[in-house]
């Protein structure tokens, strides 16, 4: 959902200011909270220390008043004499100057000798007494019958040691409660662990709520529920180490977080206060920003509507909203401008000038609706991948520009497509005459860079409506028809209904092919057929063919698919299909004791592709065979077209150990002077040459010629399509090396190679 500017303004400003307040009071609320924390700590403190200085002071006074007992006449002859009435006086005069119950005398062996106190009876051993000897302590705290003592053990020597004097303190009620108005704080003491209470200042049901607590109170304790207002603290008194019972300090904080309660309640009205007039400087804001930038908006509409005029009626306060409004007016002109280019590139296309094919649909789809016959010329240009390649691609588009320029001089429309194809729709029909000389105009070569390009073009022409009368049927049809030219080799093609046919039965056998390739299927298949040595007329090689039958197509001849698979990118896929067959069944015949080499068909795109030949060696290499096992046939045009390109491959392959042989001779450039720089074993003479051998005397001498021009490069020959006797005699009488046709044997597949290799003369 959107929103306003000015609800923008205001929702930020708003959440800055709350944001803002929030902070500050968090700051402020911590600090004094950490403020009366501390006070309060302080205040503990200083209790602990006041009450550990009321204990030393209280116990400075009993040593003094125990001193001056021993050091008494009368009480020193009391014990000597066992004078038990006198002791018991002298303890009943100074227990009222110390404020104690608890004096006790002891003999050497912690025998209550006599006693002013219920604790104590005559004749009782006092463990507490044993262990202030034990330890060497003068005082200590002890725990009898649920009753905290202060104890002191006093050494009676009469003149040497005979008796101890106890003298206690006993922390009960009465003494917490002078403590308590002494240190301004509540006392509890309570079992060690169980938190039974011994004594406190507090009622014991508020004692144990302290103790039970489990944290120190905070101000929402304080300020809202009113259950825990004390903070405790414990205090250790031992001078023997632990001790018996708990001491805790507990302070009752209400009125110091009342005090902080207030200031809070006073920092949150300051800042609701200051929150409110924010606001409505904030509203006041939002307004005088989003006033001239709604009317801003408004002139910007107009703008895009193509409304060109002032942006604003009259100028604004605001720096920022006046130079936005300059900028608006300096956009105006620049919109024009690029609305004028846009147009121009959404119709054109950049390089040559000429439209694009986004305009060119448009234009044939107003030229059909008005009923106006059109003629089509799609073009071409040949190899245009190759102009890049060889040229550079500064070159090539040159010599696309100049293309454009010279069919710009005809009265038509012209567009560019992509790459190489460019589409023409003339203003009138073309007859052949004119499609010639324009094809002549066209292909005419381009000076670029001091060079001078070679062009070659096809052209598909359709005439519309009667051949298409919509752009998505028309561009269909140019693929069609350009695909035919450019396969056939004709420059010019009209468009026919056989043509549709034919192009669906390319992309039928492209589309079949990679099903199969991709599928375990028994639709792709091998045959070989055998080769004779005219020598021994035994059997020596075979030559590895590949067959498809398809459920579609039904049988496929291997030059028509091999030549699409090659334009479709196929053509790997086929190899290593052929590959991985023919060396599994190579491997099944040498274990059958069989030694024929194979030989297997390779293209020229086969033969630059390193990773396919190491896949080769890989396969000879699992299977335990040798390159020498297969001889790897390549056709003359192949070798031809780029000869040093093939002489570098060649080498490499036969370092290895592979051995080739040229395919289909003299059916390509005619010529063996390349033959002296190619690592070639064999050539095969093309069967054209060898299918009327017997009768034709031209087909005689060719072969005869080729033999011995052969026998001069030191090359093996092999005749292919060898069909009667005659032409075998023939050929072995003139030095052919090998033979091959159906005279000997029809290509086979595995199971009747291996029938045929037992049964026929020629086998081995």
């Amino acid at each position: 959902m959107q929103i306003s500017l000015r609800q923008s303004l205001f929702r930020t400003l708003l959440g800055g200011i709350l944001v803002a307040a929030f902070l500050i009071m968090a700051s402020v609320w911590e600090s004094a909270n950490s403020l009366v924390q501390q006070n309060i700590n302080q205040d503990i403190a200083v209790t602990e220390k006041v009450l550990h200085r009321l204990i030393d002071d209280r116990q400075a006074i009993v040593k003094s008043v125990s001193n001056v007992l021993l050091r008494s006449y009368d009480f020193r002859r009391a014990v000597g004499t066992e004078d038990t009435p006198s002791i018991e006086a002298a303890f009943t005069s100074y227990a009222k100057r110390i404020n104690t119950d608890v004096i006790a005398l002891v003999d050497l062996n912690h025998n209550v000798v006599a006693s002013y106190t219920d604790l104590f009876t005559p004749n009782e051993q006092l463990k507490a007494s044993t262990a202030l000897a034990a330890k060497g302590y003068e005082s200590g705290f002890f725990l009898i019958n649920d009753r905290l003592l202060q104890l002191n053990l006093y050494r009676v020597e009469i003149p040497t040691l005979r008796y101890y004097l106890i003298i206690g303190i006993e922390f009960d009620s009465a003494l917490l409660e002078d403590l308590r108005r002494l240190v301004e704080a509540d006392i509890i003491i309570s079992g060690k662990g169980d938190q039974g209470i011994i004594a406190s200042t507090l009622v014991d049901e508020q004692a144990r709520s302290i103790l039970n607590a489990e944290e120190s109170p905070s101000w929402l304790d304080v300020t809202f529920t009113n259950q825990l207002t004390y903070m405790r603290r414990s205090v250790t008194l031992s001078s023997m180490g632990t001790l018996p019972v708990d001491i805790t300090i507990a302070i009752d904080v209400s009125e110091a977080y009342q005090s902080f309660t207030h200031i809070q309640l006073s920092i949150l009205i300051f800042t609701l206060i200051a929150i409110f007039v924010a606001l409505g400087f904030s509203m006041i804001l939002a307004r005088n920003v989003s006033g001239p930038v709604s009317n801003l908006v408004n002139a910007v509409n107009r703008v895009a509507a193509g409304n060109y005029g002032a942006i604003l009626s009259k100028p604004s306060r605001l720096k920022e909203i006046s130079a936005l409004a300059t900028a608006v007016d300096s956009m105006q002109d620049s919109i024009k401008h690029r609305e004028k280019r846009i147009r121009y590139q959404a119709q054109h296309d950049v390089l040559t000038g000429l439209f694009n094919r986004n305009y060119v649909e448009q234009y044939f789809e107003s030229q059909i609706n008005s009923n106006k016959s059109v003629q089509v010329l799609a073009i071409t240009v040949i190899g245009f991948r190759t102009i890049n390649d060889l040229y550079g691609y500064s070159n090539g588009d040159t010599a696309l520009k100049t293309l454009a320029e010279r069919l710009m001089r005809w009265p038509g429309t012209s567009a560019r497509l992509a790459g190489g194809e460019i589409l023409y729709i003339s203003e009138s029909r073309l007859d052949e005459a004119q499609l010639e000389t324009l094809k002549h105009i066209l292909e005419q070569p381009v000076e670029s860079n001091l060079i001078a390009i070679p062009i070659k073009i096809a052209m598909a022409v359709i005439s519309c409506p009667s051949d298409a009368d919509n752009s998505e049927e028309l561009f269909r049809k140019i693929n069609i028809v350009s695909d035919e030219a450019i396969h056939t080799g004709q420059w010019c093609v009209h468009y026919r209904a056989d043509l549709e046919a034919r192009y669906v039965r390319r992309l039928t056998i492209t589309t079949e092919l990679k099903r199969a390739l991709a599928s375990e299927q028994s639709e792709l298949s091998m045959v070989y057929q055998p080769k004779v040595d005219l020598s021994t007329m035994k059997v020596c090689s075979m030559e590895a063919l590949i067959r498809w039958n398809n459920a579609v197509l039904g049988f496929v001849p291997p030059d028509e698919f091999i030549t699409i698979a090659e334009q479709a990118g196929l053509i790997e896929q086929v190899t290593s299909w052929v590959m991985r067959r023919t060396i599994e069944d190579l491997s099944y015949f040498r274990v059958k004791g069989y030694r024929f080499t194979v030989a297997m068909n390779l293209s020229t795109q086969d033969i630059q592709n390193k990773p396919l030949l190491n896949k080769l060696v890989n396969l000879l290499t699992e299977f335990a065979l040798y390159p020498s096992s297969l001889e790897l046939e390549i056709t003359e045009s192949d070798l031809v077209a780029d000869a040093s390109l093939a002489i570098e491959n060649l080498n490499a392959l036969t370092s290895r150990g592979f051995h080739f042989a040229i395919d289909d001779f003299g059916t390509g450039y005619s010529s063996l002077a390349y033959l002296k720089n190619l690592p070639v074993n064999t050539i095969k003479i093309d069967k054209s040459f060898i299918l009327s051998l017997a009768t034709d005397e031209n087909d005689q001498q060719i072969v005869h010629t080729v033999l011995g021009l052969a026998d001069a490069f030191n090359l093996k020959v092999v005749a292919e399509g060898v069909e009667d006797e005659v032409s075998m005699n023939i050929l072995k009488d003139w030095g052919c090396d090998i033979a091959q046709g159906y005279f000997i044997s029809r290509p086979l597949p595995r199971a009747d190679l291996e029938a045929w290799l037992e049964n026929s003369p020629f086998g081995e």
